[in-house]
């Protein structure tokens, strides 16, 4: 009897102690874990708030598609599938960018003899292409005095 209310006492003793252990963090590291939190938080508002990519004019790269490929490199036995599947959607918009828009643009020069005066014309001229889907928050803008088609941040009072 005496030998079993001691198992039990430690018993007791043993799980009061890992539930200690575990259970209480001392007020420190709450505070740091909090502060990390915050950090973490103040972090990702101040990324949802910028652009996912700097204005640039457009062409291969600029696209969604295939941006969750990339950084598969070397050895890795995924790079099988990878490698193909990326070469394809840059080749897409390699076709887009490199060979639709410009014969579409050079047609409307020769019919018109002048380049398109805005964007609404621009993409009037060519709303027959399908171009890449954007990253969120980003925008294709044309720009008449240089004959580009840019990709821009959104602007919230367009």
């Amino acid at each position: 009897m005496a030998m079993r209310k001691l198992m039990l006492s430690f018993q007791w003793l043993l799980i009061g102690s890992i539930v200690w252990t575990l259970g209480c963090k001392p007020e420190e590291e709450l505070l740091k874990e909090e502060a990390a939190a915050k950090a973490a938080q103040a972090e990702a508002a101040a990324k949802a708030a910028l652009p996912p990519m700097p204005d640039q004019v457009a062409g291969v790269g600029v696209g969604v598609k295939g941006d969750s490929l990339d950084g598969i490199k070397g050895n890795d036995p995924r790079q099988l599938i990878t490698g193909p599947a990326q070469a394809f959607f840059k080749t897409k918009e390699k076709i887009v960018f490199e060979i639709q828009l410009p014969s579409t643009l050079n047609a409307f020069k020769a019919l018109n003899g002048r380049n398109p005066k805005s964007h609404e014309e621009y993409m009037e001229t060519i709303k027959g292409i399908k171009l890449p889907q954007l990253p969120a928050g980003m925008i294709y803008r044309y720009h008449p005095d240089t004959d580009e088609l840019w990709v821009e941040a959104e602007k919230k009072d367009q």
